[in-house]
């Protein structure tokens, strides 16, 4: 058995401390067109190519969250067919077992809703959802921050109407 190189368990340690976040986005646009397992190969192979060329000018996981997205944009691009929403099963999310059954239902429907948005609602809003600071939105979606602060109040208006 061939022993792996300093770069192969360096990267493999990056994708096991990354992998939720790597996951999530995936999950939220994969479709039957296009399969969570695939999206994500894409993603790795996407980090593997360039984490030599990350320069650390910005946080790992702002960069990994920015190749995660492109990578997955690009092969939703390179399908040409329309994102398909699908019913969340909420057994693949990690959700702690503090929540009862009510919550996980309302969390099931708010996954739902989200799946509705557009693929730059999306990302803006599962970044939010996980605490991102608004600068740092902005980085990774290239915007500026005052763009992202107003779509942010937007979604969430579209959101709670959704509701």
């Amino acid at each position: 058995m061939e022993s792996l190189s300093r770069n192969e368990i360096k990267f493999t340690q990056l994708i096991e401390d990354h992998k939720r976040l790597i996951n999530q986005i995936c999950y939220f646009y994969s479709s039957e067109k296009i399969p969570f397992e695939d999206l994500r190969q894409e993603v790795y192979i996407n980090l593997w190519q360039g984490i030599n060329k990350f320069r650390g000018e910005s946080k790992l996981s702002t960069w990994i969250y920015k190749v995660a997205i492109n990578s997955v944009l690009m092969a939703i691009r390179s399908t040409n067919s329309r994102i398909e929403t699908t019913s969340i099963d909420i057994t693949r999310i990690d959700i702690s077992s503090i929540f009862d059954d009510e919550q996980k239902e309302r969390l099931e429907h708010m996954y739902g809703i989200i799946n509705q948005l557009d693929k730059m609602e999306k990302a803006i809003i599962l970044l939010w959802l996980d605490e991102t600071p608004y600068e740092e939105i902005a980085e990774i979606v290239d915007l500026n921050r005052n763009t992202v602060a107003t779509k942010i109040r937007r979604i969430k208006e579209k959101l709670s109407k959704s509701i």
